[in-house]
């Protein structure tokens, strides 16, 4: 429902869906390709799954560009939900590129942590693209 636990997720998400799907018909009318707006394409630089121990500082490096030149802005954030590490971590610099991360002292063996990076274009609508790093606790 409205007020069920994954409530908070699905809000996240739906504005970015909406615009997309905005994008996605402005597409359908526009006769050229710079007549509309376009997704930035994101990614990360190294892989998407990294095993560190707890007090262990890892770097990650996301890259995002835009097909129409657009200011593309990122940030990092934890996807909590996804992961088995029950607290939320500290980001350093998360509206960077490249930001140190620094594994919780209190992170067990198995524990998982997954971060977002986000990038989001400044055309309207605003077009959001993300990619997920899992960092598993050694």
């Amino acid at each position: 429902g409205p007020n069920g636990p994954d409530a908070q997720y699905v809000a996240r998400f739906f504005g970015t869906a909406q615009r997309d799907f905005a994008a996605r018909l402005k597409w359908s009318s526009t006769p050229t390709f710079n007549g509309a707006n376009h997704e930035p394409t994101v990614g990360i630089k190294g892989p998407l799954n990294v095993s560190a121990g707890p007090g262990e500082t890892i770097r990650l490096t996301g890259s995002a560009c835009d097909p129409d030149g657009d200011t593309v802005t990122v940030k990092w954030w934890q996807y909590v939900k996804a992961g088995s590490y029950p607290d939320r971590v500290p980001l350093a610099d998360a509206m960077a590129f490249d930001i140190p991360f620094r594994v919780p002292d209190n992170a067990r063996p198995g524990d998982t942590i997954h971060l977002i990076f986000e990038a989001t274009d400044n055309e309207t609508p605003a077009l959001t693209r993300y990619q997920r790093v899992i960092i598993t606790v050694s």
